[in-house]
């Protein structure tokens, strides 16, 4: 296999839709806990401070849990969610933003209100450094950030129909930092009640790839759908092993996922 650009995510207009910070994201989705650390979301805009937010003052949003520092600011965010929630789904801006396009986390502490909107950065430092050119990291995290994973496919129509059918930029979902596209809002509503069932396993990489301890980004046009589970894979030749014996490949590639999952990509 040769080596391939994966392709980053999501829908322009989407940086507003549901965006949260990463550890939050996954707390609020599979733990019940708070999203951006239970920070309130409000008093950032509002008073340009980071403001703990309290379990007495609480709201769900596009099925993420938010804490608020009182009343007034859960009324305030109800009315106007899109307003308050964060960028880049609380990625640290300057990480996604910089060279590399990383997607790192962030500190909820550490940010900046500008032009009415929330960024959010992992550190100081990181914070630092975007200071010096806030607006070409905003642009190009936004870039980035806008490009929907695995090429737009709808992931729902995967599990429907084991096919490869692009969603629609009018139905996006925001899940860990990426942006999902679906064929209509059905489509969407049924990811968002258990996205982690949806998603492609290995973390978008190629099955096939995984299998032979390989990280191979996969663009989402080759899917297979095993039982209840999406696969991805890089070319003709992974769709050729793959489709030669199924269950052994997933086997390998399960195997060999906990050893590569945290390495760069081969």
């Amino acid at each position: 296999m040769t080596r391939n650009m994966r392709l980053r995510q999501t829908a322009s207009v989407f940086i507003t839709v549901g965006l949260l910070l990463p550890i939050a994201v996954h707390a609020a989705e599979e733990t019940g806990e708070p999203a951006i650390g239970g920070y309130c979301p409000v008093t950032y805009l509002t008073k340009n401070q980071a403001v703990q937010g309290q379990a007495a003052h609480q709201a769900v949003h596009a099925g993420k849990l938010y804490y608020f520092a009182n009343e007034d600011a859960k009324k305030a965010f109800l009315a106007d969610p899109m307003k308050y929630i964060p960028q880049f789904d609380g990625l640290c801006t300057t990480a996604l933003g910089g060279m590399y396009g990383n997607r790192l986390p962030s500190d909820p502490t550490v940010f900046e209100v500008r032009e009415g909107k929330l960024y959010l950065f992992s550190s100081q430092r990181a914070k630092a450094a975007y200071d010096r050119k806030p607006a070409e990291y905003i642009k190009q995290g936004e870039e980035r950030f806008t490009k929907p994973a695995l090429g737009g496919i709808c992931l729902v129509t995967v599990r429907r129909t084991g096919k490869a059918v692009k969603g629609q930029s009018s139905c996006p979902a925001v899940y860990r930092g990426y942006v999902y596209h679906f064929v209509d809002a059905e489509a969407e509503a049924e990811f968002l009640k258990d996205p982690q069932s949806y998603l492609a396993q290995f973390d978008n990489y190629c099955a096939v790839g995984v299998s032979r301890g390989k990280k191979y980004p996969a663009d989402g046009s080759r899917v297979r759908s095993v039982g209840d589970k999406t696969y991805v894979l890089f070319d003709a030749e992974a769709e050729k092993a793959f489709d030669a014996d199924p269950g052994a490949i997933i086997k390998l590639a399960e195997t060999q996922w906990p050893t590569i999952k945290n390495l760069k990509d081969k």
